[in-house]
Parts: structure tokens; sequence; C-alpha cells
């Protein structure tokens, strides 16, 4: 059986939807394939989407013969625990970092690409199977849901024309209306407010980058807006990071603003995302004149 699976702290809807509906798409081919994840269910996937009950099995039992298919995650520190590395056939993925090494472990069953969700990617191989018309609807409400998260509903820089027509596809096949995106960002943040703490530690990636000495503890929240967590949240932010890693920063995404707020404490990492972002801090805050995503702030690292 091919399991069709992501990362391993937690899953966002990205991730999530995109396992769903790839996993739906092989057994339509007619491949034996399930969605499977045992990691944690992040704030992205909100009540709403939950309670589409789209088929996703949470406790692995593993059978000889079986293949694991990756969406979303091709850093191997992040593979779900479930996977076992010389069993990959297939990666598919927009992060980047690892393009060679898969290249040089899968050939063109390495699909990373530099792209705004990895759900358009998933939906794109609907439309190359030609079973577009097939899709049921809870899949066609979680590949557009995941676009729209990652893609910060279409501010952020990453976003392509293939991720709005992707969208504007799968909108139309699920009969959503125009508001939607507003309904739903808005959800996520009455899940992240209702458990910050929680919400944190299952957004929080160690990362090291190219320009800064030593790795480090790196936090994203996408908030419809940010004031409120700003106002009553900031000591949770630094307390949660903090125990990760003694440098972090936070970087929280106000989605209806149009704007990333970077919270931080180090001189040291203040002075290396002032630079690298061109940011000013006031106090512990700096305010973009933009929308950043993590693998966005790791891209401009690379080109740094």
């Amino acid at each position: 059986m091919r399991i069709i699976t992501s990362g391993s702290r937690y899953i966002d809807i990205d991730a999530y939807a995109g396992t769903i509906a790839y996993a739906e798409l092989l057994q339509l081919q007619g491949v034996s394939a399930q969605a499977s994840s045992t990691a944690t269910w992040n704030e992205s996937i909100t009540r709403t989407l939950r309670s589409l009950h789209a088929p996703l099995v949470t406790s692995y039992e593993a059978i000889p013969g079986d293949t694991f298919t990756l969406i979303d995650v091709s850093d191997p520190e992040y593979f779900d625990k479930i996977v076992e590395l010389d069993q990959i056939d297939e990666v598919i993925d927009h992060h980047p970092g690892f393009e060679q090494f898969w290249r040089d472990h899968l050939g063109d069953k390495a699909h990373i690409e530099y792209i705004g969700a990895a759900c358009t990617l998933v939906y794109e191989r609907w439309v190359a199977a030609g079973l577009v018309d097939k899709i049921t609807l809870s899949s066609a409400k979680l590949l557009v849901a995941g676009i729209l998260d990652n893609t910060l509903n279409f501010k952020a820089r990453v976003t392509t024309d293939r991720d709005k027509i992707a969208r504007d596809a799968l909108m139309a096949h699920s009969g959503l209306a125009s508001g939607w995106a507003a309904q739903y960002f808005n959800e996520c943040q009455e899940a992240i407010l209702a458990d910050v703490a929680t919400s944190i530690r299952n957004d929080t990636k160690i990362l090291t980058f190219q320009s800064f000495p030593h790795p480090l503890s790196v936090g994203q929240l996408v908030v419809w807006e940010v004031d409120s967590v700003l106002r009553h949240h900031k000591p949770t932010i630094e307390l949660e990071l903090a125990a990760v890693k003694p440098d972090w920063f936070m970087n929280l995404v106000s989605v209806n603003e149009g704007s990333s707020y970077f919270v931080c404490r180090n001189p040291k990492v203040k002075a290396w995302i002032s630079n690298l972002l061109k940011v000013n801090f006031d106090g512990d805050i700096a305010k973009a004149d933009r929308l950043w995503l993590r693998k966005e702030i790791m891209k401009a690292d690379q080109r740094a």
C-alpha cells in the first residue's frame, strides 16, 4: 500500500488536505493508498474542516511492502515517525533546501517546486489525470483552505498564478462563497487564542540559516488581525519560544492587514532579522511592510 503522509511534530491544512486529496486521486486510479498521519493537527485545520470527517488514518500499522509518499515536507528531520527513508517512493513539496538530495534519490519522482501551496501541486495532479470533476466536495474544500492558508489569502509573495487557478477551480467545484476566506482565517484565530501556548508549540521549528551562526527557534502564527495577540499574549510567545531555543523569534502574520510582525528580544537576532528582511525594531517588535512566510525567510537567507 502507498501511505500518503507528511511531517512529524504537527501537520497544517496544506499537509492535511494534500495527503487526503492525493490518496483519493490514487484510489480513483486503482492504486491501493491511504492518507495517514500520527502528528498533531494545528489550528489551520479548523472545526469546520474537521467536521468534514475526511479519511485520514491516525494509527498506522506497518505492513510489509508499504511505501511512503510525502506531501508538504522534504526535510528528513521532519518526517512523520511512521516513515522509512528507504521506502519513500515520491515527494511532493514546496519548501526549498532539499531539491538536489531528492533528485539524486528519486529522480523525477521528486517534485519540489517553490510555489504557494503544496495543495496546488496536488490539484495539478488531478488535472493531469483528467479527474477534477470527480474530486469529492470535502477534498475540494480542504484543498481551497490549504491554498488560502499557505498563500495568506494570496497576499504572500510566494503566491503564483497557478495557486489562483487552482483556488478558482476548486471554489467553483465545491460551491464555496467569496467571503469564505475571511470566515476561515477568523476561525483559525479563534482556535489559536483559545490556547496560545499550544498553538505556538504546534507551529515552531528549529531552523538553521546560512547567514546566522547557530540554529534558531522560529515560531509562526497566522491570524486575521494581530493587535489582540500582541496586547495579551506577548509574554507567552517569549516563554514558549525561549523554552525551545534561547535564541528565537516569532513571525506573527496579520492576514487582514497584510503585514508580518516579528517579536524578538535578542539584540544579535534582531540585528540579523533587520538586515535580512529590511525591518526596524521598536523595542521587541518590528513591523514589516509585507507578509512573510517562514519558508520565504529561508529563501531570503539562501540569497543573502
